[in-house]
């Protein structure tokens, strides 16, 4: 009986202090609610709504700032806030925010699945002048880590000086120089040699060329296999 009493007591305490919290937790989430979030946004009352807003002094630094970044972004084009309120204008960028962070997201997401499926290693540039024109050609390895034949491999070798600032950014697109087979096997490794032509009249060439110690970058943006499936981490930005 004295055991079961003090479950009982144990468990009423529990409950109540759970009760508590949760109190203390959903008052602490409410934000400060403007009395001006339900005013309409015309052409000529943007600055004095704002005055009232902060002479008011209760929206919350949140919203202020969901507020200023919708009007930033839409308001050069004044059809996108004349006529929405100022509530919905917060809740349009507070909607625009989380689809950028869902896009940023599956590129990073899309970027880690196409690394991990390839592994790639410069070799070198292998520089060639030859009846008035220069070329550069880089040279690198690839080796498909992946269960599937690759068809296209999209990216970047990036130059960066000792400060790691890009010198240079060559684009690669693997099936412009993929002989037969026009695939690259699963867990198969080749060589490629992909030509780019040289400006001798532009620095950063020549930086790339005659510099030696420059750090070299790998920087893939999307990954295609033969059954058809894509992976693409570029991000389409929208206004």
């Amino acid at each position: 009986m004295f055991k079961e009493k003090n479950v009982t007591k144990f468990i009423s305490k529990t409950l109540l202090l759970f009760a508590t919290v949760t109190i203390l937790v959903s008052c602490g989430n409410q934000k400060p609610q403007s009395q001006y979030v339900e005013e309409k946004v015309t052409k000529d009352n943007l600055y004095s709504l704002a005055q009232k807003i902060a002479d008011e002094n209760k929206m919350s630094r949140e919203d202020i700032q969901l507020l200023t970044g919708a009007v930033n972004r839409l308001g050069l084009n004044a059809d996108s806030i004349v006529g929405k309120s100022i509530g919905q204008l917060i809740a349009m960028q507070e909607e625009f925010i989380r689809q950028q962070e869902f896009k940023q997201m599956t590129s990073i997401l899309a970027k880690a699945e196409i690394i991990a499926n390839h592994t790639i290693k410069y070799v070198g540039l292998k520089p060639l002048d030859t009846l008035g024109n220069s070329y550069d050609y880089l040279i690198f390895d690839i080796t498909n880590n992946s269960a599937k034949s690759i068809k296209e491999l999209t990216g970047q070798f990036r130059f960066l000086d000792a400060n790691g600032t890009i010198i240079k950014a060559y684009p690669i697109e693997l099936s412009k120089i993929m002989t037969a087979p026009s695939e690259l096997k699963s867990k198969e490794t080749r060589r490629f040699v992909y030509p780019f032509f040289h400006d001798k009249n532009n620095q950063r060439d020549e930086i790339v060329r005659n510099t030696k110690g420059l750090q070299v970058v790998w920087f893939p943006t999307v990954m295609e296999y033969t059954d058809k499936t894509k992976i693409s981490s570029i991000v389409e930005q929208n206004n």
